[in-house]
């Protein structure tokens, strides 16, 4: 065998040996060795909605949970896709009666919504959403909420360094975070970034006059949202697998990472209840979420986690509430409480479920 040969089959065998263990790595992150050995039921009633209500803000003073809904298999597709919506379900009203109705503003007419966050303090009272416009253009769009819960469009913001927005928590009448769920626009060097497991995403502060990055080194930065004081912020990772917990400076905006602690899932959007434990919807098996986006046949588990913060807000216990094969929900991205119940959205299907919100925290 010629040296050159020779240094030709080591490169190859070194070269397939890194692969593997990437692949191998990527697979365990996503959960394609995960075993799910039982589900955790609840009592749920589906609610028929538009495709994709992927993200759900519950407005408990007035009893209204504001919907974010956009057909993200037919953006996917290329297809021309209708133009998305935010609706609204009247709480007060007996949980079997529960139904979307729209409240989406006329503006802006490109409008395709992802996260959503609310705002309502000192009689100011508005919605905030992630943008994806069909144009390419990544924006923050305000809307105010009028008694009924009919959107108004307020202000559309814009900044370079909303990159890759997926969610948004509002701190002031103009004031907010965003997840940057990837550190760059370009698709293929998303995916890259993802099969690497890279923590090239980010969280962005955006005081009402400018935006700067607040916290980073993220493995797909997710869900987002900050405790009832503001003193608090917590936020997701999709790959990472874990909550991140930020002591914030009301003042200045400014993140300190606090805690950090992995759950073994691939975690979405938060929801704070009003004893302060958070609601965490989450994909149990990423690889189960990837094929369902891509056929709706192929179901994706879907799972809640609720994690009970002890009384100094570092610590505390973490567990599954909800845990479905996919044949009730697929792909859940987010759990919003109301008393004694919870609303779990998806990312693709034309449902909510409306559920018996269970307190009793399982190993997963």
């Amino acid at each position: 065998m010629s040296p050159v040969l020779r240094r030709t089959l080591i490169a190859v065998a070194i070269l397939a040996g890194i692969v593997s263990v990437l692949g191998w790595r990527f697979l365990a992150a996503a959960g394609y060795f995960t075993s799910i050995k039982q589900e955790v039921a609840a009592q749920c009633t589906a609610i028929p909605s538009p495709p994709g209500p992927e993200d759900i803000q519950i407005d408990r003073a007035r009893g209204l949970a504001f919907v974010a809904a956009s057909d993200r298999r037919a953006i996917m597709a290329g297809e021309t896709a209708a133009r998305g919506g935010i609706y609204a379900i009247d709480l007060t009203a007996p949980s079997d009666q529960w139904s979307l109705h729209p409240v989406t503003a006329t503006e802006p007419a490109d409008f395709h919504p992802h996260g959503i966050g609310l705002y309502s303090a000192e009689g100011v009272r508005r919605l905030f959403a992630v943008n994806h416009r069909a144009s390419g253009k990544q924006t923050i769009e305000i809307f105010d909420i009028a008694a009924d819960g009919m959107l108004t469009h307020f202000k559309t913001v814009e900044d370079p360094l909303f990159i890759s927005p997926n969610d948004v928590v509002a701190v002031g009448p103009e004031a907010f975070y965003i997840t940057n769920d990837h550190g760059t626009a370009n698709k293929t060097m998303a995916m890259i970034d993802d099969l690497l497991l890279l923590r090239k995403s980010n969280i962005v502060y955006y005081d009402g006059k400018s935006a700067r990055v607040a916290g980073d080194r993220l493995a797909f930065a997710n869900g987002i949202n900050v405790s009832a004081d503001g003193k608090s912020l917590y936020a997701t990772e999709f790959f990472g697998l874990a909550l991140h917990i930020y002591t914030r400076d009301p003042a200045t905006g400014a993140l300190s990472p606090r805690d950090y602690t992995p759950l073994g899932t691939g975690l979405d959007n938060i929801d704070v209840e009003e004893d302060g434990a958070l609601l965490i919807a989450a994909h149990p098996k990423i690889t189960s979420f990837i094929g369902h986006a891509g056929d709706p046949k192929k179901l994706s588990p879907s799972q809640v986690i609720r994690v009970e913060l002890s009384p100094s807000g570092d610590g505390g216990r973490a567990g599954t509430i909800y845990l479905n094969l996919g044949e009730q929900l697929s792909g859940s991205s987010v759990a919003a409480g109301y008393r004694d119940m919870m609303l779990i959205g998806n990312v693709f299907d034309p449902k909510i479920l409306a559920c018996k919100q269970s307190k009793e925290i399982r190993a997963f």
